[in-house]
C-alpha cells in the first residue's frame, strides 16, 4: 500500500495559495498510518481539504485495484479534527436536487443538521413517522414472503452534503495524464511502469490529459470494452467538458511543471512534471461549485 502526502518536490502546488501547514502535514499523516491500520487498500492518497467557518475537512482516499473490472473502487474519508478518519457516508439520490442548490459555506461540524425531517428539534420523529432508534418489525404476507420496510428516515446533515461534494468533485475533476494507466488482459486497471512522463511539448497540451473516472462517453465505453484496449492508453473521457473553457492549463516558467485548473470548482488542481512519474490532483476551497461559470466565459 503506498500513503501519498503532498510531497516536498511538489511544492509548485503553493501556487494555488493554500495548502497544508507543517502541524497539518504532520497531524494528517499520523492519521493516515492508522487509516491504513485498519483498512487494506492497494493505495491510500490524501485527497485535499474543504474549509469551513468553524473546522476545516480533511479527506482520504482509498483505491482497490485488484477484483474490479475496468476501474478502481473508490472509498472516501473524512476528519475535521486531524486525529481519526471516518467513512463518508453513502450518497442518498433523493437530496441531489437540494444539495446542488447549497451555497452557504461549510462549517466543519459534520452533525450540523441541513434538512430536518424527523421533527422540529431533531430528535423525535413525525407521528407517523417510525423512530429510527427503535428497531423496526418484519411484516410477513400471506404467503409468508417478508415486505420491504423501508429504512426509517434521517435528517440531511453537513457531512451528507460533504460526501455530495466530495464524490462531485472527483468525478468532474480527477484527471492524470494519457499514458499514466493501463489495462491488464482481465481488464483491471494498473499504473503503467513504463509511463515516464509526458515530454514538454505533450505536457503543455490539455488533450493529453484525462479524466480518472470509469469513461462516460460512448466512443471511449465501446473502446474499453474491446480486448485489443490493453494496447491503449486513451480509453478515458477528454476534457472536453462542458462549458467549454472550465479547464486552464499553465506551465511554469522552466516549462516542465504544469498544473491544470478547474474553474467550475476552484480550488481544485491538477498537476505533472514533464518527462516524469510526477503527476496527480489536489482539492483546496470551499466545497462551492461556480455554476454561473457559463455566463462567465
Amino acid at each position: 500500500m503506498e500513503i501519498y502526502r503532498i510531497p516536498e518536490d511538489l511544492r509548485f502546488v503553493n501556487q494555488i495559495g493554500q495548502t497544508l501547514s507543517a502541524e497539518e502535514k504532520i497531524k494528517l499523516e499520523i492519521a493516515l498510518i492508522k487509516l491504513g491500520q485498519t483498512q487494506t487498500f492497494d493505495q491510500l492518497l490524501f485527497w485535499g481539504r474543504i474549509e469551513g467557518t468553524v473546522a476545516n475537512y480533511y479527506i482520504a482516499i482509498g483505491l482497490n485495484f485488484k477484483n474490479n473490472f475496468e476501474f478502481p473502487h473508490k472509498t472516501f474519508f473524512y476528519t475535521a479534527n486531524l486525529k481519526e478518519f471516518q467513512n463518508l457516508p453513502p450518497l442518498n439520490p433523493e437530496y441531489k436536487e437540494q444539495v446542488e442548490t447549497f451555497r452557504q459555506l461549510f462549517s466543519g461540524q459534520p452533525e450540523k443538521i441541513l434538512i430536518n425531517i424527523t421533527g422540529e428539534d431533531g430528535d423525535q420523529p413525525p407521528a407517523d413517522q417510525p423512530n429510527p432508534d427503535e428497531p423496526q418489525q418484519v411484516v410477513k404476507n400471506d404467503d409468508d414472503s417478508d415486505v420491504e420496510i423501508k429504512p426509517p428516515p434521517k435528517n440531511f446533515l453537513e457531512v451528507d452534503r460533504l460526501a455530495y461534494v466530495v464524490n462531485a468533485i472527483e468525478f468532474e475533476c480527477a484527471l492524470l495524464p494519457v499514458g499514466a494507466v493501463r489495462l491488464t488482459p482481465t481488464h483491471e486497471l494498473r499504473y503503467n511502469d513504463s509511463f515516464e512522463g509526458l515530454n514538454l511539448q505533450e505536457a503543455s497540451k490539455i488533450s493529453n490529459y484525462q479524466h480518472f473516472r470509469a469513461p462516460q462517453s460512448a466512443n471511449k465505453k465501446a473502446l474499453i470494452a474491446q480486448d485489443d484496449a490493453l494496447f491503449h492508453y486513451d480509453f478515458f473521457d477528454q476534457l472536453d467538458d462542458h462549458p467549454v473553457g472550465q479547464w486552464s492549463l499553465q506551465t511554469d516558467s522552466s516549462k516542465y511543471q504544469v498544473t491544470i485548473r478547474n474553474l467550475q470548482w476552484p480550488g481544485f488542481l491538477g498537476y505533472h512534471r514533464a518527462g516524469t512519474r510526477i503527476f496527480g490532483y489536489a482539492y483546496f476551497g470551499d466545497g462551492i461549485k461556480n455554476v454561473d461559470l457559463a455566463f462567465q466565459l
